[in-house]
């Protein structure tokens, strides 16, 4: 073969396979924190050719590049994240840093030109990186749209005079639920990487210049057992654009595996709401820095299982309890004719609902024939159920919905630890007053607390006769009954606290479009707007002669406590009397 100077092509191939150990940790319903560490391995094999593509040989050809495999862990992502819902979409919103742990090399670029052996593949990239991303989904029955963006910012050289390029991530995808168990998705993503600096300058002759790719990708999860998710995807490469040089990419498969345990998910779940794990890949070949662009779209833990141990439920033998529908499953809500129907919405993961439901069961124990309780399990914040039911009106868990035996809904709400008593109470209030129309005894109060009666004053001792020197001695006179003491005032019972009714503003209007609700008793109805283009930014209503009006802000809960003192019905309307409510007093 000649010898001499001529343009050479250097064609390299790479096998990028990298892990990546997960771990998602629920702080609170809205708050979570996640830690990503990846290990990475990387083959490589190179070939130099000619203008006519023929192979050649170079003088010291392992100095750039070697047939080789490359291994170690990179940067760990460490990011918190915090949650919430605005209009029907579910809204997180992340930030963190990697951890500068993997392993960088010396400037490749300074040891070429000494002719030194080098090396262009960094695992880590030896900054702390601050990472921002944003995510939003919105569900329709079984079908969950989701959006993101991700920014990797690196805004300053290591030890070693290397600074990697900053990237950036976004993605929309669409998932559809097959059953309890399946689901599959398809979606783009686009990502975006900026040139790399060795010392302060972007060397153009080699090394990572910036890039751009638009992926398109199919995925399906699997829920297997209660605990155990699988996830396989395969994203195709639609557009890749390398500066100052070419890359063919020709597939990037994904294949996942979560395990949950502890107070797994809402969420989050977690009490934090952040599903499906996915990990969206940059990978930049020839010169690359650490190139995996982690974005976490929560995984979708199945939670619809206790995993040992104690009942998932008291015992209800003889009641009318019964679970309804499928785990996750969105279905119609169906009172029991003839009863007061309480729908629990619980989940495995939710620990106020282990203490609800029980006191739930003993209220239909104490009732049997007047309550029903049907069981509906959320599974996680991503269920059709939960999109149904509870992300239009930001409720939580657990939530009930009681209707009244002709089947108008009575009461809603959703309480956490700390107000699980007032939401018992209300319920069995509810519930009591069904009993006593039935029996046709007064609806009860609740009870006051009881009083001690006064002690009576103590009796004074019986006095005898003293005799005088002109009469003579008589017999004492008979002793009198001390007088009975008076007896205490009988003590006013306790005011009655106002029961609760949550009124939504929907799409439809005022729902429900009547609330039933005792007469004579103080009531607190709970309005909710969460339909922006309505009428109803405002509830106009007359009340004993007096006219009401109160502004119902947009996802914002507004309180108005009265008492309508004799059964009848009073209506309400927005400002335009366009849209109309009514409330039935019993």
């Amino acid at each position: 073969m000649g010898q001499g100077e001529a343009e050479v092509v250097h064609d390299q191939d790479l096998l990028v396979s990298e892990a990546r150990l997960s771990l998602d940790a629920g702080l609170t319903r809205r708050l979570a924190a996640s830690l990503m560490v990846p290990v990475r391995l990387i083959g490589t094999s190179i070939r130099y050719l000619d203008a006519t593509g023929a192979e050649v040989q170079i003088a010291a050809a392992d100095i750039h590049h070697r047939n080789e495999t490359v291994s170690g862990i990179g940067d760990p992502m460490l990011l918190g994240a915090v949650s919430g819902s605005l209009g029907g979409f579910r809204l997180t919103a992340r930030a963190g840093a990697t951890i500068p742990i993997g392993r960088t090399e010396e400037d490749p670029f300074a040891l070429g030109d000494m002719g030194l052996r080098h090396q262009h593949i960094q695992m880590g990239t030896g900054t702390v990186n601050p990472i921002v991303a944003l995510e939003a989904a919105r569900s329709w029955g079984r079908w969950r749209l989701g959006a993101f963006a991700l920014t990797q910012q690196v805004v300053y050289e290591n030890s070693r005079g290397y600074q990697a390029g900053d990237r950036y991530a976004g993605g929309i995808a669409v998932l559809r639920r097959l059953g309890a168990r399946w689901s599959v998705r398809g979606g783009v993503d686009a990502l975006g990487e900026t040139a790399e600096r060795w010392n302060g300058m972007t060397n153009t002759d080699d090394g990572n210049r910036g890039r751009f790719d638009l992926i398109a990708g199919l995925g399906a999860s699997w829920a297997v057992t209660e605990r155990l998710g699988l996830d396989v995807a395969l994203k195709v490469p639609a557009v890749t654009y390398v500066v100052g040089g070419q890359l063919d990419m020709p597939a990037i498969v994904e294949l996942g595996a979560s395990w949950s345990f502890g107070r797994t998910k809402r969420a989050g779940g977690h009490e934090h709401e952040h599903e499906h794990e996915h990990e969206h890949e940059h990978e930049h070949g020839e010169g690359e820095g650490e190139h995996a662009h982690g974005h976490e779209q929560g995984k979708g833990e199945p939670a619809h299982g206790a995993g040992g141990g104690a009942p998932l439920h008291p015992d209800t033998t003889g009641l009318d309890v019964a679970d309804f529908g499928k785990p996750g499953e969105a279905v119609d809500l169906v009172p029991v004719p003839g009863k007061v129907t309480i729908f629990d919405f619980w989940a495995t993961w939710c620990e106020p609902c282990k203490i609800l439901e029980p006191a739930l069961v003993e209220i239909a124990r104490a009732y049997p024939d007047v309550v029903a309780i049907r069981r509906i399990d959320a599974v996680d914040w991503d269920s059709p159920v939960v999109a149904r039911y509870l992300t239009p009106k930001g409720a939580g868990l657990p939530h009930v919905k009681v209707f009244d035996p002709a089947g108008s809904l009575l009461f809603e709400r959703s309480s956490e630890g700390g107000t699980l008593e007032a939401l018992i109470h209300t319920v069995r209030t509810l519930v009591e007053a069904e009993a006593a129309r039935r029996s046709g005894r007064a609806i009860p109060a609740p009870p006051a607390p009881p009083t001690e009666p006064a002690p009576a004053a103590p009796a004074a001792p019986p006095t005898e006769p003293v005799p005088t020197p002109s009469s003579p001695p008589t017999a004492p006179a008979p002793p009198t009954a001390p007088a009975p003491a008076p007896k205490p005032p009988t003590p006013a019972p306790a005011p009655a606290k106002p029961l609760v009714f949550s009124i939504t503003v929907t799409a439809k209007g005022f729902e429900p479009g009547d609330v039933r609700v005792p007469a004579g008793r103080p009531v607190t109805l709970r309005f909710l707007r969460t339909y922006e283009r309505t009428c109803a930014t405002e509830v106009v209503m007359e009340v004993g002669g007096k006219k009401i009006v109160k502004d119902l802000p947009l996802n914002k809960t507004v309180e108005l406590t009265l008492t309508i003192p004799k059964p009848g019905r009073v209506g309400y309307a927005c400002a335009m009397d366009m849209i109309r409510g009514s409330i039935t007093a019993q």
